[in-house]
């Protein structure tokens, strides 16, 4: 999953005078920490899967899909500058109240699901280093996770558990040590190759899910309205833009792409990883064990100890974007007016949603749900859930009452098109080939 910016609660009041970007959002830099929030343990299982059962096969998204990855989050971050709200504000003025319900209800089903999938990753990567059951792990790490968001600001703790993130360049050591079919991966990474099998198609979708996340737009627009308002009126759709916010815009222009490139990159390394060693081997991947053995050529025995730590490290840095989208989402979708009782409103709705996710994940575990598995259909369903969010979101960045006469580029738009049309694509053969 991809983030830009996150947001998180501070678990306290707001102080007279504090704004509400320092409480709701934070703007974190490129680096390993963003990386390593992007690249969620749902990540980190798909992209593993998809090189283990296709080999390089769907490498050509991680590569194709960066351009119109970057677009969608430049014209989320406009409609959030210039009209002074979030995307979930805006859709529930422009849109019909139906199709308003729909496009949050599916955006929080999906985010519910892969909060869920991260925690019981995180319980099966614990047990792979400390040994024990998996279900005390996932609802002692989900605990931690929630005791952090509350009480530690996010760019603190970020900067002490992005390091267990050091892990993942374990992957790109994999690539150094194994032979590899450069060619046949540059050839793969250009051109698309689709097989038209119900296991292939879903498994796209699925890449589709966890590389174009719906989540990062929300949390890209509520992030810059938390940045730019104190508590006040939202500026009006027809009003100049500030005059530094072409240069904040540029700036966040530069960020998103590298930000974009940054995570694409590591995807791209972990599916190349994969082919290269357990697709190459014909060896299965269905469990976190399996998907440990894509390292084995670097860290040898300690392999499964290394993928737990990624697998900790990416969860603690991705479960507040993902809970604190939703949280918002949900919020401006009963209205609620900015403001402190907003934001205790919407910490009481986080704490809710993370307790949801943790129950779903300690089930799942009981159950005997491999933490695999349970990403993957994360994925599936994010990417299911994709097309809807990216249809509304670019046709309210040309809406003329929401953003006025500070429309986005054409090319922007176009790029945002071609991955509605992609993503569309995707899903309706995901749905009609069962039938056929």
């Amino acid at each position: 999953m991809k983030i830009s910016r996150v947001l998180w609660p501070r678990g306290r009041a707001l102080k007279h005078g504090d704004r509400p970007a320092h409480a709701w959002a934070v703007n974190m830099s490129p680096g390993l920490a963003t990386t390593g929030a992007d690249t969620d343990p749902g990540g980190i299982l798909t992209y593993s899967l998809a090189g283990a059962q296709y080999g390089f096969g769907l490498l050509w998204i991680c590569v194709l899909s960066y351009p119109s990855m970057v677009a969608l989050q430049l014209l989320a971050t406009r409609v959030g500058a210039v009209t002074g709200k979030g995307l979930t504000e805006n859709m529930r003025v422009h849109y019909s109240r139906w199709l308003f319900v729909l496009a949050v209800a599916r955006f929080l089903l999906a985010n519910t699901l892969n909060m869920a999938a991260d925690m019981l990753a995180m319980g099966e990567g614990a047990q792979q280093i400390f040994r024990g059951p998996v279900e005390l792990f996932t609802l002692a790490f989900a605990a931690g996770s929630l005791a952090l968001q509350w009480w530690v600001p996010y760019v603190r703790y970020a900067s002490v558990v992005k390091w267990l993130c050091v892990a993942l360049f374990c992957y790109a050591g994999t690539l150094l040590v194994v032979d590899v079919q450069w060619r046949m991966a540059g050839w793969r990474a250009l051109v698309p190759d689709v097989t038209w099998s119900e296991g292939f198609i879903g498994m796209l979708v699925a890449v589709l899910g966890t590389t174009v996340s719906p989540y990062l737009l929300f949390s890209q627009a509520e992030a810059e309205v938390e940045e730019r308002t104190h508590d006040a009126a939202p500026r009006h759709a027809d009003r100049a833009l500030p005059r530094e916010d072409p240069d904040q815009l540029r700036k966040i222009r530069r960020e998103t792409q590298l930000r974009t490139v940054l995570s694409n990159a590591a995807g791209a390394l972990i599916l190349c990883a994969s082919a290269a060693t357990m697709h190459a081997r014909h060896l299965p991947l269905n469990s976190v064990g399996d998907a440990a053995k894509v390292i084995a050529p670097v860290a040898h025995g300690y392999a499964s100890q290394v993928l737990g730590l990624a697998l900790i490290g990416t969860a603690l840095l991705a479960l507040p974007p993902l809970a604190g989208s939703a949280a918002h989402a949900a919020a401006s979708s009963f209205g609620w007016p900015r403001g402190h009782r907003r934001d205790r409103r919407i910490a009481v709705v986080l704490l809710g949603l993370m307790a949801l996710s943790a129950a779903i994940a300690v089930l799942l575990g009981a159950w005997g749900v491999d933490a695999v598995k349970a990403c993957y259909w994360s994925a599936l369903t994010n990417g299911m859930t994709v097309t809807p969010v990216l249809i509304l979101l670019v046709l309210l960045s040309g809406h003329p009452e929401a953003v006025g006469t500070m429309k986005s580029h054409g090319f922007v738009r176009a790029l945002s098109w071609l991955a509605v049309i992609a993503t569309g694509a995707a899903l309706t053969a995901h749905t009609v080939l069962p039938f056929l």
